[in-house]
């Protein structure tokens, strides 16, 4: 009888464990394995569970190479790579999701996005881009209001979330600035005195261009010229990208987007004074080029019986015309041998081929080129200089506030040139 009962308690102690096993075992039944959100920083990703894909693209400039996001997963289950790790998403990452029991897995396959930062510098006279420090260069022959416009518009319309603007002195690019990390450069310089002196930009032997200090007659900067030139033309030579403005554009010839000194701009002229008899008129220009380019968005036409469509303005009625100009005339010069004797289609097949250049903005009379594109050749990046007496970025309030086509060819020349830089580094 005690041996039945022994036999008895044995059983019912195995049916208990039994039992217990097999709820133990419940508790283990396969679970989610899903990926419930995916966060870096205060991006939430995109999560398709039906092709087991996340996605999300990061603001511009982020390091790929060392994201840390956070992760949450169904409950109990766990994913490799753990949330907050450390991890190189230059490619996609493949992420392993495990459930509670460890029988149930899914894969997703990450993909993280960062645009390039759009980095542009602006090369200008003043030692900073400070009221302080353009009210130092004023003088009675050295008016600056032109560039200062240029430069205050173009760090309140091209710096954003994307575009990284900088500003640097002439001097900043003399004593050794670099410039390689830039997608575009532009040298704007609008200077004062008669246009003559100015279109030798930078390097007069006489009068200083460049210098932060020691601006005026007299005062030679040779060495600070000639060092501003080589870092130019080295940053040019290996792909950089440049806007030259008004007189900047001179420096054609020294940094080789033209092949010799009599290929830069040939027609210089104007002074600091308003002429206030061309205040009421508006000065209409042509494009020249493939009216479908991305440099030419944004531009309202208008009509004009003068002017060969398509007709656009670049300086308003009630601006306040100084009519300065560095541009080319195709009226004289090595493409004109018998000047405008010579018919214009031929002085303009001579001017391009012996230039190199594309005639982008052109008067009515399609005999000045007003802006003009070197497009890259070899290593050398692309130079669009601005050089018409239209470009006028000074030309008083209300005006100068206003939505003018200035503003917009500026714009999509620089984004332009960035858009090149970029596509050339894919």
């Amino acid at each position: 009888m005690k041996r039945m009962k022994s036999q008895l308690k044995w059983i019912a102690m195995f049916l208990f464990a039994v039992t217990l096993t097999q709820a133990c075992k419940k508790e283990e039944e396969p679970g989610d394995a899903y990926v419930i959100s995916f966060k870096v920083g205060d991006v939430n990703a995109t999560i398709d569970e039906t092709a087991k894909t996340i996605t999300a693209g990061l603001a511009p400039g982020v390091d790929l190479t060392a994201i840390q996001p956070v992760i949450i997963v169904s409950e109990g289950a766990t994913v490799t790579p753990a949330s907050g790790a450390t991890t190189d998403f230059t490619n996609p990452v493949t992420y392993t999701v495990t459930d509670k029991s460890g029988t149930v897995t899914n894969t997703y396959t990450v993909t993280l996005t960062s645009a390039p930062l759009r980095k542009i510098a602006f090369v200008g006279q003043a030692a900073q881009n400070t009221t302080a420090a353009w009210d130092a260069m004023k003088g009675t022959d050295f008016d600056l209001m032109d560039d200062l416009t240029a430069a205050n518009w173009f760090f309140s319309a091209m710096t954003s979330d994307a575009t990284q603007t900088t500003y640097l002195s002439f001097e900043d690019v003399a004593n050794g600035a670099d410039l390689s990390g830039y997608h575009a450069i532009w040298i704007q310089y609008d200077g004062g005195w008669w246009g003559g002196e100015v279109a030798q930009f930078p390097n007069n032997s006489t009068h200083c261009l460049i210098g932060t200090t020691g601006i005026g007659y007299n005062t030679p900067c040779n060495t600070l010229s000639d060092n501003f030139i080589n870092a130019v033309k080295h940053y040019y030579e290996n792909g950089g990208n440049l806007f030259l403005g008004n007189y900047a554009g001179a420096i054609v010839d020294e940094i080789g987007a033209v092949s010799k000194a009599e290929y830069a701009p040939n027609n210089a002229w104007g002074g600091l004074t308003v002429d206030d008899g061309a205040t009421t008129g508006t000065w209409n220009v042509r494009w020249a080029a493939d009216a479908t380019s991305p440099l030419f968005t944004g531009i309202p036409l208008v009509t004009d019986p003068g002017i060969q469509a398509p007709a656009f303005t670049m300086v308003e009625s009630g601006a306040l015309k100084k009519n300065r100009s560095n541009q080319y005339s195709l009226n004289f010069g090595p493409w004109a041998p018998n000047g405008d004797a010579d018919p214009l289609a031929t002085r303009k097949a001579n001017f391009l081929s012996m230039v190199g250049c594309k005639i982008l903005i052109e008067n009515g009379g399609e005999n000045e080129g007003q802006m003009v594109m070197w497009e890259a050749s070899g290593t050398k990046g692309t130079v669009i200089a601005a050089l018409g007496g239209t470009y006028d970025w000074y030309v008083g309030d209300p005006v100068t506030g206003g939505d003018r086509n200035i503003k917009t060819l500026t714009k999509n020349s620089l984004n332009y040139l960035v858009d090149l830089a970029l596509a050339k580094k894919k």
